[in-house]
């Protein structure tokens, strides 16, 4: 892969929040994208996350219902029942083990959405997640934190990234219903070149 075709990867792996409804996806496909997480990088090689992959009901639906979906569309509720999700992995910190989990939740995350991209699907890193509803489903140990969760599935919905405008970062739905994703250019970021 040369840097064109990752940017490209990059450029297209976007939060979706409307999925297309019945598609399946192989856990042989969910346990890749775990192993992918598993295997980046991790700070001070701690490796303290732990993963739970949810494909199937009633297990589906509760995780989807412990979830708050897109906070900045105030006249959107969420996905409707035919927009949900395929499957979820849900992120989770072992407590037991020192080290900075904030952190490697974010590489993982962003390697599961980069190996999700790459086998066709699409995703969405949720943190407005009811923690305790998890543990519970899941019958974790007190050492056991969720901590986010990944969305997984195929887009029905278009994106687009955008230029931020009057220093406004909320996303939003324009007229044609495309959910568009404002960035900072490149020259509000870079400080310098050295």
């Amino acid at each position: 892969m040369n840097f064109e075709e990752f940017k490209n990867l990059a450029v297209n792996t976007r939060c979706t929040r409307r999925f297309k409804s019945k598609i399946e996806i192989p856990i042989n496909d969910l346990k890749e994208l775990v192993d992918l997480a598993r295997i980046s990088s991790s700070a001070k090689n701690m490796q303290p996350l732990k993963y739970i992959i949810v494909n199937n009901h009633p297990y589906k639906d509760k995780v989807f219902k412990s979830i708050s979906w897109a906070s900045y569309l105030s006249d959107w509720s969420g996905p409707k029942e035919d927009e949900r999700p395929s499957a979820y992995i849900i992120v989770v910190s072992d407590k037991n083990i020192d080290g900075f989990d904030m952190i490697d939740a974010g590489i993982a995350m962003q390697t599961i959405m980069l190996g999700a991209s790459a086998k066709g699907y699409n995703g969405c890193i949720l943190a407005s997640i009811d923690k305790a509803e998890y543990a519970k489903l899941f019958n974790l140990g007190n050492n056991l934190l969720p901590l986010f969760a990944v969305a997984l599935g195929k887009s029905s919905e278009n994106i687009k990234l955008v230029n931020v405008q009057n220093n406004d970062i909320n996303y939003y739905r324009d007229e044609d219903d495309t959910h568009c994703v404002p960035k900072r250019t490149l020259d509000k970021v870079l400080l310098g070149c050295f």
